[in-house]
């Protein structure tokens, strides 16, 4: 047999094992539409499914937070739970998940002091990081938007990032 195929054959037999895999999988992929990363999206990759009543927070772009991150213009708001938050998250940022607790107060008042606070998840929805946003303008931050893309989209714009536990949810198990 020729290499050219060869060549043809294991093409062939890819594409079959592809198209299996893919038919198999949980979340196929469309073959027919082009398929783009949620952060790629135009309108923003969070998105609003049902969620509260209110008015979702606006979304800033990766770029543009890691800017204001940079030059100390903007306080970031870690959403999601104390594991991942001490598995990493943005240098500097206050963690503040969905279930409000007693410890609250102090972290919007700090919050409060900020031009802006950017509020993000570990998942495209952005779904928690809404809840929190909300809460936020609900205590009176009045400049709060939901990072697009999240976690995940921070890390892989090359956004500073630390990690460590909280040190306010080793003593408030309203914060696990």
């Amino acid at each position: 047999m020729s290499a050219a195929v060869q060549i043809v054959v294991i093409v062939a037999a890819g594409a079959v094992v592809g198209v299996v895999a893919n038919s198999a999988s949980p979340r196929p992929a469309s073959l027919f539409e082009p398929v783009h990363a949620a952060a790629e999206l135009g309108a923003g990759s969070c998105s609003q499914q049902g969620g509260p009543a209110e008015a979702p927070a606006p979304r800033i772009a990766v770029d543009e937070a890691k800017a204001l991150c940079d030059g100390c213009r903007a306080a970031f708001v870690d959403a999601r739970g104390p594991a991942a938050f001490a598995a990493g998250h943005v240098t500097g940022a206050v963690h503040l998940p969905p279930a409000a607790s007693g410890s609250d107060e102090a972290a919007v008042t700090t919050l409060r002091a900020f031009p802006l606070v950017v509020v993000y998840d570990g998942d495209y929805s952005c779904a928690l990081a809404d809840e929190v946003a909300a809460r936020l303008r609900r205590a009176g931050v009045a400049q709060v938007r939901v990072l697009e893309g999240a976690w995940p989209a921070w890390v892989a714009g090359g956004g500073s990032g630390t990690s460590g536990e909280c040190p306010v949810c080793g003593d408030d198990e309203g914060h696990r």
